[in-house]
């Protein structure tokens, strides 16, 4: 069996995930379309409508509104990214709590490369040494 690392799930999955929507959001004509808005974060149109309750018109904000509510894992891990603050630098239970991994792993990596703090520059570094059981 050969070594899965979270770094390449992370490449592979989550990261043109999120530059899906960085794309959609900085070329898409607004008010966005709930559809479109379903699309991009993996969410059926109707969850979409049920979150905008009382809204009309979908701009950036309510965007953000809709993924900090919505239940893709997308949108759940936003939703841990922003229960956490968006820090600068992430402890190893913000990694795993975040990217909902087993914190001994993220723990261990972090040991590993003598790294206390993780920032966006180390993050690949402990990503790479985090295993991970591929679901598919």
């Amino acid at each position: 069996m050969q070594n899965y690392t979270f770094w390449e799930e992370y490449q592979t999955n989550i990261a043109p995930r999120i530059a899906e929507i960085d794309l959609f959001l900085k070329t898409a004509e607004y008010p966005l379309q709930a559809d479109l808005v379903a699309d991009v974060l993996e969410l059926s149109e109707r969850e979409v409508r049920q979150i905008l309750t009382g809204r009309s018109v979908i701009d950036e904000g309510v965007f953000l509104a809709v993924m900090s509510r919505g239940s893709s894992e997308l949108c759940r891990l936003y939703q841990r990214e922003m229960e956490r603050q968006s820090p600068q630098t992430y402890s190893c239970s913000d990694i795993a709590y975040i990217y909902n991994l087993n914190f001994a792993e993220v723990d261990a990596a972090c040991r590993q490369l003598k790294i206390k703090e993780v920032t966006a520059f180390t993050m690949p570094l402990v990503f790479s040494n985090i295993p991970y059981q591929n679901a598919y």
